[in-house]
């Protein structure tokens, strides 16, 4: 665990994670920012972005890079890791990414939206053979038969690892990229559909077999919020916010795309405005 303990953990570095960050370092506190991808693939797909004030016709990778300059020009902490877990605690919630824990007195969601469906029984099976992380849980699955879909490359590292666990490895890519995989490995190009079990889970089925496995790992861009952080309340498929972006959990905010739409750079970038000075403010009365 990091012996460091943070004032603001923010997961997420697209426009409202980095808004969030640079007001948060300019008001000095200690920030940490959670991006394990390359920072709004999203927007950096798009083409040109004219409609944000004072920035007229820039390519969304252009934009992209002048809001992460300007973040990262006040030093905040850049952690390359996917956060799984948040946990609550007395005054600190502690985050789990694959590789250490680390420790926050407050935190800011700005993880945008989850753009693949939830599994049929994904949600009723997480923690009985549902996960999101091989790193931390596949020594539980020793010598048994696991399943890996994935929306992103990074999943072919967790196959991997698993590969030398359990004893067989299904891989179900679903993304465009060829994998090169160990080549026992068993790589199968289907659309995964539900997740059925009794107790635990017991099988995958999608769209042409069933495959009887003990684990299904689930490695997508961002997981469904909930899920890394349950109790948090939701509107729909969003994070429920009130006008200063609180959460329904003390001291936890959210801010952009996560919290509905629209979906806009604006709106994101005023969201992580606000949620990073409602932080500071929920820290400053913690502290007096």
């Amino acid at each position: 665990m990091s012996s460091e303990i943070f004032d603001i953990a923010i997961i997420g570095g697209g426009p409202a994670g980095l808004s969030a960050a640079l007001t948060g370092r300019i008001r000095n506190k200690n920030v940490a920012i959670f991006e394990h991808m390359d920072f709004s693939l999203k927007l950096q797909k798009a083409h040109i972005v004219d409609n944000y004030l004072g920035v007229p016709q820039i390519t969304g990778q252009g934009m992209m890079q002048q809001f992460l300059a300007h973040c990262s020009a006040h030093n905040p902490t850049i952690i390359k890791e996917k956060v799984v877990n948040i946990f609550p605690g007395e005054g600190i919630f502690t985050l789990v990414s694959p590789k250490a824990t680390y420790q926050a007195r407050s935190v800011i969601i700005a993880t945008g939206v989850v753009a693949t469906t939830i599994f049929q029984g994904e949600k009723e099976f997480l923690g009985k053979g549902v996960s999101y992380c091989a790193t931390c849980d596949g020594m539980m699955y020793k010598g048994k038969d696991v399943a890996v879909i994935s929306y992103t490359a990074e999943g072919e590292h967790e196959a991997e690892y698993l590969s030398e666990l359990c004893r067989t490895v299904y891989y179900l890519p679903q993304y465009k990229e060829v994998p090169t995989l160990r080549s026992e490995i068993k790589i199968l190009n289907e659309k995964p559909e539900a997740i059925t079990g009794d107790v635990v889970v017991q099988k995958l089925q999608v769209n042409k077999e069933e495959l009887s496995v003990h684990g299904v790992f689930i490695i997508r861009m961002s997981d469904p919020v909930e899920n890394v952080l349950p109790g948090l309340a939701l509107e729909g498929e969003v994070i429920k916010v009130n006008r200063d972006m609180s959460t329904s959990i003390p001291g936890v905010f959210a801010a952009g795309d996560c919290t509905g739409k629209p979906w806009q750079i604006a709106k994101a970038t005023g969201e992580g405005l606000v949620a990073v000075l409602s932080a500071i403010s929920y820290l400053g009365k913690k502290d007096k």
